[in-house]
């Protein structure tokens, strides 16, 4: 019986010292942790008066009989960390914080790094609970933020860039540069054939040698089309490896590379919408077969095309 009084009393006590849920997002939910913090100060009273009162009545009935007292088994000094004094817990977020997608798009990935694998997508408005703040703080169009590690409504989990997550649901989108997904079109029909990332070099067969685009095989002649609106920035021939090559520069600081072109129908200054027909798949330059070698990149940082276009 003894038995089974004390481990109620441990469970009611390990329930209140349970709540102190430490907090390393708090400035963005002060007002959250201090609501929770005055609970945890009334759960604490409330739970002791209980004890006491629990306690009072099984004496009423032990003490005449054999005169064994029962009294706390953990002094109440030594319930530390909730105190009537402000508290800043550092360590995991507490518990039911959610955030919501303030982008068109926001890319999910598998660790708290760019260039990390992209493991699945959020939309505006959509609903993330954050479990975990990183301490890794990135700029990302011209915002500083952490990553954060967020569960979606299905359960998966991956990291998000803190930037485009509001604690508040959003009425509109960011602006333009926040948006995370383009949606390009993939400028022509083929099949990837090399991926972006390392790889070994399909001419010198060195390994560790980094692709800074992808391949789209296709025949020669296959229609090359404007992976996004833009204004040609530079057309020729380029004999570090490009062969004929068309830039096309974009909004937001991103430009598209189309190489190994066997024919270019644009001129520098035109001006393209998705889908215009500006060159022909080709096998010019530093090449191995008839294919498309596409780049996206970002203030000259090559990104992985695959994450602009349309899913």
């Amino acid at each position: 019986m003894l038995k089974k009084i004390y481990a109620v009393v441990f469970i009611l006590i390990v329930s209140v010292l349970g709540s102190q849920a430490q907090n390393r997002f708090y400035d963005m939910h002060k007002k959250r942790v201090e609501e929770q913090h005055d609970k945890d100060l009334s759960n604490k009273e409330a739970v002791l008066d209980e004890i006491k009162g629990f306690l009072g009545e099984m004496n009423k009935r032990i003490e005449s009989k054999n005169g064994f007292h029962l009294s706390l088994p953990l002094d109440e000094k030594e319930i530390t960390g909730i105190t009537g004094e402000h508290v800043h817990y550092r360590g995991a977020i507490p518990p039911v914080i959610f955030g919501y997608v303030n982008t068109k798009s926001l890319n999910m990935r598998s660790e708290d790094d760019q260039s990390s694998a992209l493991i699945s997508k959020l939309v505006f408005k959509e609903e993330v609970e954050i479990l975990f703040q990183s301490d890794k703080v990135e700029t990302i169009d011209s915002i500083t933020s952490p990553w954060l590690l967020v569960k979606k409504g299905d359960g998966s989990e991956g990291w998000v860039f803190g930037g485009y997550v509001s604690d508040k649901v959003p009425l509109l989108p960011d602006k333009d540069e926040n948006i995370t997904d383009w949606g390009m079109i993939i400028p022509v029909s083929g099949r990837i054939s090399s991926k972006f990332g390392y790889r070994v070099d399909p001419i010198t067969k060195k390994r560790g040698s980094f692709h800074k685009g992808i391949d789209i095989a296709a025949r020669i002649g296959t229609p090359v089309y404007a992976a996004e609106k833009g204004v040609v920035e530079q057309t020729g021939f380029y004999s570090n490896g490009y062969g004929n090559l068309i830039v096309v520069k974009h909004d937001r600081d991103l430009a598209t590379y189309y190489g190994h072109l066997s024919e270019i129908l644009v001129k520098k200054g035109h001006s393209v919408s998705k889908g215009t027909l500006i060159g022909k798949v080709g096998n010019t330059g530093r090449s191995t077969g008839p294919h498309l070698h596409f780049e996206v990149r970002k203030g000259g940082e090559a990104m992985n095309p695959e994450e602009f276009f349309v899913h």
